[in-house]
C-alpha cells in the first residue's frame, strides 16, 4: 500500500537511533566520572539523563548537548526530535546501579517486585544486590534498639527512590 508505514518498521528505526544516539554518549564520557542513566526517543524530544558520583553540572549538560548535535546534526534527527539533556531528578527513581554507589549512606525507600515496601540507610550496594540498615517499627527517641539490616537483590528491586524528607 502507497503511503502507508508499517508500525513494526518505526519501532525499528527508534531503536537504531537511540543506538547510535547511545554510542555517541558512550563516546564522549568514557574518559570521564560521568554515566548515563537514561536515553530515550519521545514524540518530538530526545531525552538523554547523566549523572556522575560527584553530582552533574549545568556545563557539564550543556556540553554533552553540544557534542550530540554536532556529531548527530548530519542525521536529520534534530528536524524532528528536540535534543534534552539533563540530570535525573532526585524525585526520579534510581535506574542504573552508580546511582545507587551515589546514594550509600542516605535514606532510600524501595519497593520490591512482590510489593514489599523498607525504608532504611543504604548501607551497601553491589551489582547483586543492596544492603539497608532500618530502624525496627515502634522504635522510641532514646532507647536503645538494634537497627535490622536488610538484604534485597538487585532482581528482586522493582523500585528505589531517595527519601526526600525536610524535616
Amino acid at each position: 500500500m502507497k503511503g502507508t508505514m508499517s508500525p513494526f518498521l518505526i519501532d525499528i528505526s527508534k531503536k537504531m537511533d537511540i543506538t547510535i544516539i547511545n554510542q555517541h554518549i558512550t563516546d564522549y564520557i568514557q574518559d570521564k566520572d560521568i554515566f548515563l542513566v537514561e536515553s530515550k526517543i519521545t514524540p518530538g524530544k530526545i531525552l538523554v539523563s547523566i549523572d556522575k558520583s560527584s553530582g552533574i553540572t549545568i556545563d557539564e549538560c550543556a556540553s554533552l548537548s553540544r557534542h550530540l548535535y554536532q556529531s548527530l546534526e548530519s542525521t536529520g534527527i534534530f528536524e524532528k526530535h528536540e535534543l534534552e539533556v539533563g540530570s535525573p531528578g532526585m524525585d526520579q527513581p534510581l535506574k542504573v546501579f552508580k546511582q545507587y554507589l551515589k546514594r550509600v549512606g542516605k535514606t532510600v525507600k524501595v519497593i520490591t517486585t512482590e510489593g514489599q515496601h523498607y525504608k532504611g540507610v543504604l548501607q551497601n550496594a553491589t551489582e547483586e544486590k543492596i544492603e539497608l540498615v532500618q530502624t525496627p517499627k515502634g522504635a522510641k527517641k532514646g532507647k536503645s534498639t538494634e537497627p535490622v539490616h536488610t538484604v534485597i537483590p538487585m532482581n528482586q528491586i522493582k523500585e528505589t527512590k531517595l527519601d526526600l524528607n525536610f524535616k
